[in-house]
């Protein structure tokens, strides 16, 4: 998800740098497409000197800059949330896909199993049908045995009136061309679970290869357009007599207080657990501390380490490193398999540790999961361009539940 880190240092400077920069980036289409941002009226040096002159057009024109910084912004938190929603698409369609490779597995497997259980059926079968055609002078056919099914009853009609059939010679026959359909069914089964595996392949490739060019395009948008944020930290500093790093710290903070003030209060729901059970202390300290010490890793689409992170990659890992399954990687998964295994509690009834879920869409998809690390902050891989870091709570598209991994 695209937003700004909370005023803490020259950390925290870079990554509101990197983020403002990232409104000047391109501005994804429905389809994914990228188009060219929309020209902007940015201030020139020599508007800045003129503006210097008197206070007036002075405070005129730092408005102006804080203005157009501050609608990057929310072009920006806008951006991360559609390419975080392309992201966790493609990571649906990566689970659909390694669940459907699963299936045609299992049923091959099956199949060879049941061709193998049918040949040996095969061959008593047919051990059978030769002694018998030799004791009671007819000519028998295997072929007819495997034949339609209107073959098969002619041929044991046949070898009833024509020898004595044993109960064992009976049940032979019988489970030989049980055998036989037993693995055709199953064949037909297999090729079915194979054909939907392709699709499912073709989908998640699509998926991915468009995640990933969004994900790519905002990268090389915001390396070309870092200069031009610097620029304007650089022109507000100049008309106020500060530095370009005060004013990063100053406008992030005048972000972070518009974004608080957009959503006032956390989302709630009707209790679903009155008691829920507390966290497993060891557990959840065990996740926190991996997620903590990939501080400052840089954010990839599909990444889940050891360098590399995205919002469900850092999730998942940092759980695994405890021995806890919380899902596969994708944030609505994790919210999925969380809930079905009853593990889902009030957001007010939060713990560190617990899973914090955003969506924009009624809660169909999860484009983004956190870890809160407790104090109203929680811990992320937020968006390209934000390495993973502690940051403040956001109410906006928070889910009025979280996912409790342990207890």
């Amino acid at each position: 998800m695209f937003a700004r880190r909370r005023p803490g240092g020259a950390a925290a400077a870079v990554a509101s740098a990197l983020s403002i920069a990232a409104g000047l980036a391109l501005v994804l289409g429905s389809g994914g497409v990228a188009m060219a941002a929309p020209a902007t009226d940015y201030p020139s040096w020599g508007d800045v000197q003129k503006a210097k002159a008197n206070q007036a057009a002075k405070q005129a024109e730092v408005a102006k800059i804080q203005g157009i910084l501050t609608q990057l912004s929310a072009q920006a938190d806008e951006l991360g949330k559609v390419a975080e929603q392309k992201a966790e698409l493609a990571n649906l369609a990566k689970t659909a896909l390694d669940a459907a490779t699963k299936k045609a597995d299992k049923l091959q497997s099956q199949v060879d199993a049941a061709d193998a259980k049918a040949s040996t059926s095969a061959k008593r079968a047919g051990a059978l049908i030769a002694q018998l055609a030799r004791t009671g002078g007819d000519n028998f056919s295997l072929d007819a045995l495997f034949g339609p099914a209107q073959s098969t009853d002619l041929l044991l009609s046949s070898l009833g009136t024509a020898s004595r059939l044993t109960e064992s010679s009976d049940q032979i026959l019988k489970q030989a061309q049980f055998d036989k359909n037993a693995a055709a069914s199953l064949s037909a089964s297999a090729k079915l679970a194979e054909k939907k595996r392709k699709e499912l392949a073709a989908d998640a490739q699509a998926a991915s290869d468009a995640a990933k060019k969004a994900s790519d395009d905002a990268l090389a948008q915001l390396a070309q357009q870092q200069a031009a944020a610097k620029t304007m930290y650089a022109q507000i500093a100049s008309l106020k007599n500060t530095t370009a790093s005060t004013e990063e710290q100053y406008q992030l903070g005048v972000e972070e207080e518009a974004r608080q003030n957009a959503v006032k209060t956390p989302p709630s729901a009707p209790i679903i657990n009155p008691n829920p059970p507390a966290p497993v202390a060891g557990a959840v300290g065990v996740a926190i501390s991996y997620a903590k010490a990939q501080l400052g890793d840089p954010y990839a689409l599909g990444g889940a380490g050891p360098t590399y992170w995205d919002c469900s990659g850092l999730t998942l890992m940092s759980y695994r490193a405890a021995g806890v399954y919380i899902g596969s990687h994708s944030a609505t998964n994790q919210y999925n398999t969380l809930k079905s295994a009853g593990r889902l509690v009030n957001l007010s009834q939060a713990l560190p540790g617990d899973l914090l879920f955003y969506t924009d869409d009624g809660g169909a998809v999860m484009y983004h999961v956190a870890m809160v690390v407790g104090a109203g902050e929680m811990i992320e891989a937020a968006r390209p361009g934000v390495p993973v870091r502690i940051t403040a709570i956001r109410y906006g598209d928070l889910m009025p539940y979280v996912g409790r991994p342990t207890g």
